[in-house]
Formats: C-alpha cells, structure tokens, sequence
C-alpha cells in the first residue's frame, strides 16, 4: 500500500492510497442502550467520509482511517505546499 504526505493545516500529514479491495468486508455497529447491531455495508459502496461523495476512482486517498474523495483531498491541502516521503 503506498502512502505520501501532505501539508495540511495541522503540519504534514500521511495519506494511504487504498486499493478496491481494502475496502471489502466493512461493518458498520450503531449502539444504543438496548441494542448493539453489526450492519455490512457492501464492498461496492465507499464513500467519502467528510462529504458522502460516492468514491469510484482507485486507488482511493484515506487519511488516518477516513476516506476522501479528490474534492476533499484537495481542500485539506495547503495548496502550493505539497511534501513528498
């Protein structure tokens, strides 16, 4: 898996570029005081975690454990500051 890093308000910042395949086999758990339940979330819909952007690019940005699409990628970069390594 390839990663970068960009400047970001927050100092340099890493990104991993994941492959389709990374993104298989997700649940998401929703909580509350009588229920605790696991929804499969199918390995054909990944969406951007900031917008709800449909992602259909790959390899797909995602910073930390957040998955961005190019528009939100772009918008947390400093722009003219891009940092290689």
């Amino acid at each position: 898996m390839e990663a970068t890093y960009i400047q970001t308000e927050d100092g340099r910042t890493k990104i991993e570029w994941w492959p389709k395949e990374k993104f298989a086999s997700r649940v998401t758990e929703v909580i509350s005081s009588a229920h605790y339940d696991r929804i499969p979330i199918p390995d054909d819909v990944i969406l951007c975690d900031f917008c709800n952007e449909r992602i259909e690019e790959f390899p797909v940005p995602v910073m930390g454990t957040y998955a961005l699409c190019k528009k939100c990628l772009k918008g947390i970069e400093k722009v003219g500051e891009p940092s290689d390594s």
